[in-house]
């Protein structure tokens, strides 16, 4: 099995992703939660508002926070975060810093079809939030999105010397019955 970097893998799918745009489309996500499901999204200016999901809808590709219309379905199993609206099933990875004492401040985040081998995500009341023993944060629910939306784990303290493009977020479970703006 050839072990590929996490870096290029996450900048791999961040070409894919963000490249003009691909034929075909995803999984529609229906507009009704399905039962044992929440919403992902985030709370705070300037991303009020603005679900999980991949571009296109449920298909591989990079984690990135968008329109209600096109929000992916999510709960958290053993401690993976999966979008249960994709099939198959989708689970959030995030970018495995090779200098673990040192990370860089943006883990990348996005989904893949097979299980997250590195790091646990879990609820904190509805916060959700990603760790792991090898990579010390301040806290564990400080996300960033930065360029097209993207997601990524911020390994900084939240809102303090915010990388430029980037905006500080906490990201959180909704379970309405339909996600909204």
């Amino acid at each position: 099995m050839v072990n590929h970097s996490p870096v290029l893998f996450a900048a791999a799918l961040f070409a894919v992703a963000t490249a003009a745009p691909q034929s075909g489309s995803g999984t529609p996500t229906p507009t009704t939660l399905a039962s044992g499901n929440f919403w992902i999204r985030a709370v705070a200016s300037p991303n009020y508002h603005k679900y999980l999901q991949t571009k296109p809808p449920n298909v591989p590709g990079v984690a990135i926070l968008d329109s209600y219309t096109t929000a992916g379905q999510f709960n958290i199993v053993d401690g993976q975060l999966v979008n249960k609206a994709s099939d198959p099933p989708l689970y959030m990875w995030v970018e495995e810093p090779t200098d673990k004492a040192n990370p860089p401040r943006q883990l990348a985040a996005w989904f893949n079809t097979t299980r997250n081998p590195f790091g646990t995500f879990a609820f904190q009341g509805d916060t959700v939030t990603w760790s792991v023993p090898t990579v010390k944060r301040q806290n564990v629910a400080a996300w960033l999105v930065c360029a097209k939306q993207a997601l990524y784990v911020n390994t900084g303290a939240y809102a303090y010397q915010t990388p430029a493009g980037c905006a500080d977020q906490t990201i959180h479970y909704y379970n309405d019955k339909t996600a909204n703006n």
